[in-house]
């Protein structure tokens, strides 16, 4: 029985609403996707698997030097499915589950990767996932069971179709505003910044 969990960062996306490759801002001196590398690399994976697909050229050196295996999605325009398959067939190596996260989530930590793959072994739950209130957070874990299925999803979904068939089985982990901000827009990056200014600057 496979006793490790892998990561596996979805990271093909044409980032459009952002204007430019958002893997590339500049999060805090590094490019935003190697920051998300680095914070996974902190958490107790296996492997990591980095899903890359539009702008792979420019992306690909922010990944130079990370021990990480590069899976590269000829087909991203089909949606995060196709991303999502992509990963689980790039595992080199048989996993108890895998633990999704995005190249957009730059404030998903270490601690709480570690919180979710805790829940996952205690629980034995198919699906462990972050609760922000009763908003669904990231990053989101599936055990292998649910492997097969992953793979025959389509489209921009992701696993949010299984997220539905198990949501009685789903084991919660609750957690802060963390494991909700993404960036999609440069008005997101402005988001964060008031955030971070009113944490080191409160009235």
């Amino acid at each position: 029985m496979p006793s490790s969990i892998a990561a596996i960062i979805l990271a093909a996306g044409a980032s459009t609403r952002f204007g430019s490759p958002k893997q590339l801002l500049d999060w805090h001196g590094q490019p935003l996707l190697r920051h998300v590398i680095l914070q996974t690399l902190a958490a107790p994976v296996s492997e990591i698997i980095v899903v890359l697909g539009a702008h792979e050229a420019r992306i690909l050196p922010a990944t130079r030097g990370l021990p990480v295996t590069l899976a590269r999605n000829g087909a991203w325009q089909q949606g995060l499915s196709s991303s999502v398959a992509l990963g689980l067939r790039a595992l080199r190596e048989p996993v108890a589950a895998a633990l999704f996260l995005l190249a957009d989530q730059p404030r998903v930590n270490p601690e709480l990767m570690q919180r979710v793959m805790l829940a996952f072994w205690q629980s034995g739950a198919p699906v462990v996932m972050p609760r922000v209130g009763k908003k669904r957070g990231n990053p989101v874990l599936f055990a292998r069971a649910c492997f097969p299925e992953l793979m025959q999803v389509s489209g921009d979904q992701g696993g949010r179709a299984l997220m539905q068939k198990y949501r009685r089985q789903t084991h919660w982990v609750q957690a802060d505003d963390r494991a909700l901000y993404d960036i999609d827009t440069p008005q997101d990056l402005h988001r964060h910044d008031s955030h971070l200014t009113s944490l080191l600057h409160p009235e």
